[in-house]
């Protein structure tokens, strides 16, 4: 029987995106296969900060942990969990048994569902004018803000995650994985003038 787990088969998790792309002042690589997790349900919040995670004060709003693990509230009780550098598996597996005996805490799929983009770069805000409506420049969504928007048409969730005492702009992407070749190619195309 095939298993949903975020440890189930780590191996055969895989992109097909050619990452392969010309210098340019913004750079994006594909982080689909990193560990992601999300829960929903009226006692999420209880049941993370059990698991010593750090909680947004309100939805679409996301923090970064000390630990590098971006937590992001999409909802009043839904949260993702994500693991940029796939430090924290343990932890992941640990919350992830956790809510298979919680029964008010829902368990989402989203490292099966969601390709995840991370794009860095200083020309970032401007290729998002580009592709998307939504005014993601600094004054107007500043670092740890959260749009659920659309970008290049793709239904997407898109996380300021600069790290602003570095200066250092940073976004990630969290779409559709059916749509995440013909997304990949669209922000592609979008870089290309940046070159």
């Amino acid at each position: 029987m095939f298993s949903f787990l975020i440890s189930a088969q780590p191996e055969q998790r895989d992109s097909s995106i050619d990452q392969n792309q010309p210098l340019s002042s913004i750079s994006f690589y594909d982080a689909t296969i990193t560990n992601r997790i999300g829960f929903r349900g009226e006692q999420t919040a209880s049941f993370l900060t059990d698991h010593h995670i750090a909680l947004p004060s309100k939805p679409n709003q996301a923090t970064e942990m000390d630990n590098g693990l971006w937590v992001l509230r999409l909802g009043f009780t839904e949260y993702w969990i994500i693991d940029v550098k796939d430090q924290h598996t343990d932890l992941m597996l640990s919350m992830e048994k956790s809510a298979t005996s919680n029964q008010q805490v829902t368990r989402l799929y989203c490292q099966h569902s969601s390709a995840m983009f991370v794009l860095t770069g200083d020309k970032c805000t401007q290729l998002f004018a580009k592709v998307c409506a939504v005014d993601l420049q600094p004054d107007a969504f500043p670092s740890g803000h959260i749009a659920q928007t659309s970008v290049a048409r793709v239904s997407s969730v898109v996380v300021n995650a600069s790290n602003t005492d570095l200066k250092q702009t940073r976004f990630l992407i969290l779409s559709d994985i059916s749509s995440a070749a013909y997304l990949w190619d669209a922000l592609a195309d979008a870089a290309h003038e940046f070159q």
